[in-house]
């Protein structure tokens, strides 16, 4: 018996799909299609597709298993059809087994499905861009070679997404391929791997590489969800184990779900729970969407090919603008080619204070409205204020319902037909950036409210853990709180959730910032996702925790004063830091040259170094902007070093994109416009000009209707210094070697740098110049789009919201 189960790789049994047969649905299921004829042998292959087609739609294609020598396309009806009614097309399809042919003749066999789905595209609605894979056992094991090993033809190969089911990723270590522990060489002789291979792992080690994903990831490879069971008597978990690590390391965003319980299969992995990890994850990586404020991967960055260059005030790349009766700062959210976002209720006159708050949900492709619905609450803050307001808060959707946070007390969820599903009445913080986890949503929570000028003051500072922020989780289908954290965090915080190489969700909370908040100690925690506990906490006495918490390579990166932390996320400990204020290159502008000089910044007194939540990390670095100076920082999270490059505080669109004005100091000023500007400061001059009104004009924080709605004056700033920024975007060119980063700032300006590739961990230039700075863009005219939503990309669009418009930026079909 233990023979047996060891040399077993079968596929699982799942629960059946009452599907209709192609003689009575021929339009949804089209069967026994020829995609491939290698040496005679016809390979087929079985077509399942989604009722509206009206637009091309995303495809997977399954991949059976049977240890290579067993098994059919016909699983796929059992298995992965019911995709179809998440809106994907699913092509089943066979491949040589070993009785026909040995290796590789199953992977190219695969590559020419991709291949043949491409070509056919057309003919059958599918969208030859958005193509994953999705596979059981040995089909797994070809799946994630789909995924990651190359061709010399891999443009017309390549894929965008991966499910691997229980494969093995490395078949050196397989043990059925190997003698010992009751195996015999007769029986890896014997085994499937041998038969695939047509000789023993031992015999053949560089074709086992070659048939092993494990030997073939590289930092570009298609994104994963591997799903393993933890009884599995087939395939070792380690196989699965390993694989994500490596991905992790390399990268390459990976998701290993461990199905407690579970063999090699079984029932365990047709539950619903099963269901929705996999339809959520081809949701994120296929369809060209950004269902939250992070991006579909938590890390504000998506795969697209989006304009580097635009201007509202030109209509350049502009393709469509609409017009909003009242200011808001959501970040637009994109699901089912809707949008999301919020507003305030509109105002009939000049007004400081609001807490009502309006939904959106739009077309994407046109901007129309479809509907709006009110959503009131009982606490007011400030209009359009520098760090959030009450409709600051972004939307959440899983693509079937969408929650709106309005921040003044109240969260409530819709279907998409705009029916209210449930509400609550709970103060969510102003700058929450929320996202799903497995079906439940995840926010940062208030207790204390604000004052009655929408202040939060100061004297929570020893309130109790009861009365602490906390991050809350809620099922999205009711509203009801499944966990909330007990470490406490920083109202200024933003969670990013994040896989780890064992396989844990987790996010990373900090605590310290202004307003003395009662969240002790000061520091970060790292928290398990799964069920809001504490795994660790670092105490970092006056740490500023406004900022996003990124984790790359088990390692969480954070600013701490002047310095550049790498802490150990399995541990909690500091393994590193560097300075980002003493002795840094800066590459600088000296009239009409660059220069590069070495500065030591002096220590700001509020112990802020960067902008708060101006930082990303994208490719092999993590980016910022300075506090002081107007410059974006980079330190490489491999080497350490750190790199400024100056950026013009403002660019002022002209009637072309030559004749642009860029304000790089106030020496670029009118010495009249000076003057007024520097009016009300301590001191008369020039240098006592503070950085956050180096402008060409300030913002004059009108609505779309002309009333002023605004309950801070520091709004009236240009983006740079004390205010809380929109985080940046970044957006890869699949089919290029770069990419765009977005570095959206308050007065409506929007820098585009395109450093070099995005791959992560690639070798770059040693340089960060003026040649990275691609664009500077405009959302309107200087003074008049004010704006404090991140840019967020859907089909290879952008979209952005300022104080009185919804703007959709993109080419035109004749220009891609």
């Amino acid at each position: 018996m233990l023979r047996l189960l060891l040399l077993l790789i079968v596929g699982a049994g799942f629960a059946t799909l009452d599907f209709a047969d192609e003689a009575t649905d021929s339009k949804r299921i089209i069967r026994d299609i020829e995609f491939a004829k290698p040496d005679g042998h016809s390979l087929k292959l079985d077509l399942y597709l989604p009722d509206d087609r009206s637009k091309p739609v995303p495809i997977v294609i399954f991949v059976h298993g049977g240890g290579w020598k067993n098994g059919s396309r016909k699983s796929g009806e059992k298995t992965a059809a019911w995709l179809t009614e998440h809106g994907f097309a699913v092509a089943s399809i066979d491949y040589r087994l070993t009785d026909v042919a040995q290796w590789p003749a199953q992977i190219e066999d695969c590559y020419e499905a991709v291949l043949w789905l491409r070509n056919n595209s057309d003919k059958y609605q599918i969208d030859p861009q958005r193509v994953g894979a999705w596979g059981t056992s040995a089909g797994g094991h070809l799946a994630a070679l789909l995924g990651t090993r190359k061709d010399p033809r891999k443009q017309a190969f390549e894929i965008q997404s991966v499910c691997d089911w229980f494969g093995p990723s490395e078949l050196l270590t397989m043990p059925p391929n190997n003698v010992g522990n009751g195996r015999t060489a007769e029986d890896v002789a014997n085994s499937n791997g041998a038969k695939l291979l047509g000789a023993t792992v031992r015999d053949v080690p560089e074709m086992a590489r070659d048939a092993s994903a494990l030997d073939h990831v590289t930092s570009d490879d298609a994104p994963f969800l591997i799903m393993h069971g933890d009884q599995d008597p087939g395939v070792p978990l380690e196989q699965s184990q390993k694989l994500h690590a490596k991905l992790i390391n390399s990268g390459v965003p990976s998701r290993l779900h461990i199905v407690k319980g579970a063999g090699h299969g079984g029932k365990e992995f047709a539950t619903p729970e099963s269901r929705a990890i996999v339809a959520d994850f081809f949701k994120r990586t296929l369809k060209p969407e950004w269902p939250q404020d992070s991006g579909p991967h938590s890390t504000f960055s998506f795969a697209g090919n989006t304009p580097a260059e635009w201007s509202v005030v030109r209509n350049e790349n502009i393709l469509w603008q609409k017009t909003l009766p009242e200011t808001g700062q959501s970040t637009v959210v994109v699901s089912e080619e809707r949008l999301f976002f919020t507003t305030m209720k509109p105002v009939d006159q000049d007004s400081e204070l609001g807490s009502d708050i309006v939904a959106w949900c739009c077309d994407a492709e046109t901007g129309e409205t479809i509907w709006t619905r009110d959503i009131p609450a009982k606490y007011p803050l400030r209009l359009s204020g520098c760090f959030s307001d009450s409709s600051s808060p972004p939307a959440v959707s899983d693509g079937e319902r969408v929650c709106f946070f309005n921040a003044s007390g109240r969260i409530s969820c819709f279907d998409f037909d705009g029916n209210e599903l449930w509400t609550r009445e709970v103060m969510p913080v102003g700058r929450t950036v929320p996202f799903c986890i497995d079906g439940l949503v995840a926010y940062i929570r208030q207790t204390y409210m604000p004052d009655e000028h929408g202040h939060f003051t100061h004297e929570h500072k020893d309130a109790p853990l009861d009365q602490w922020t906390q991050v809350e989780a809620f099922d999205m289908k009711t509203g009801k709180v499944a966990w909330a954290t007990t470490c406490g965090v920083n109202m200024g915080c933003i969670p990013l959730l994040q896989t780890l190489s064992d396989g844990r969700q987790v996010f990373a909370v900090g605590r310290g910032g202004g307003h003395s908040p009662p969240e002790k100690p000061e520091g970060v925690s790292l928290v398990d996702a799964a069920d809001g506990s504490t795994i660790w906490t670092l105490p970092l006495p006056g740490f500023m925790s406004t900022m996003t918490c990124n984790i790359v390579r088990d390692q969480l990166f954070v600013f701490h004063g002047g310095e550049h932390l790498w802490i150990d996320a399995m541990t909690g400990e500091i393994t590193r830091s560097v300075s980002i204020i003493e002795d840094v290159p800066v590459r600088l502008r000296k009239g009409d040259e660059w220069v590069t000089e070495t500065r030591t910044l002096t220590p700001d007194r509020s112990l802020r170094e960067i902008i708060q939540q101006s930082n990303i990390c994208w490719g092999p670095h993590h980016y910022f902007r300075s506090y002081t100076q107007p410059w974006l920082g980079r330190v490489h999270i491999e080497t350490g070093k750190v790199e400024y490059l100056q950026l013009p505080v403002q660019s002022k669109p002209g009637a072309t994109r030559k004749e642009d004005q860029w304000l790089w100091s106030p020496d670029d000023l009118p010495a009249e416009q000076l003057a007024a500007l520097t009016q009300g400061e301590k001191k008369k001059s020039q240098r006592s000009l503070p950085i956050t009104k180096w402008t060409f004009a300030l913002n004059d924080m009108k609505n779309s209707r002309g009333h002023v709605v605004m309950g801070d004056a520091r709004s009236m700033g240009n983006g740079w210094g004390h205010q809380a920024s929109a985080i940046p975007t970044a957006i890869g060119r699949p089919l290029s070697a770069f990419g765009d980063l977005y570095v959206p700032v308050m007065s409506g300006n929007v820098y585009v740098i395109q450093p070099g590739p995005p791959t992560v961990f690639a070798a770059l230039p040693d340089s960060f110049d003026e040649t990275a700075i691609s664009a500077i863009n405009d959302l309107g005219p200087i003074g008049q789009s004010w704006n404090r939503a991140s840019i967020s990309s859907s089909n290879d669009r952008l979209y952005a919201h300022t104080i009185g418009k919804l703007i959709c930026i993109g080419m035109k079909p004749d220009q891609r």
